[in-house]
């Protein structure tokens, strides 16, 4: 029973006061944590996706170069 003293003491008061405020902020730190952690995953996953994409588009555009022959013309860059 002398937490129960301690509790409703002023000193008690002021550090439950504090520990609740602390809690607070460390449960809004951790949820900004978690949420900048999601966006930074989903940005990853679209960039990945989008090399994906571009991959496969010059992929398909290579071989259609290849199979109608114009593989070897000029395209304008040159290559020493």
């Amino acid at each position: 029973m002398i937490w129960l003293k301690w509790i409703f003491s002023p000193i008690g008061r002021w550090t439950a006061a504090l520990g609740a405020a602390l809690s607070i902020l460390f449960a809004a730190y951790l949820k900004g944590r978690r949420e900048g952690k999601d966006a930074i995953l989903i940005e990853q996953r679209e960039a990945n996706d989008r090399r994906v994409r571009d991959a496969v588009q010059a992929d398909n555009a290579a071989r259609r170069d290849i199979a109608s022959g114009r593989l070897l013309d000029n395209d304008g860059h040159r290559r020493d």
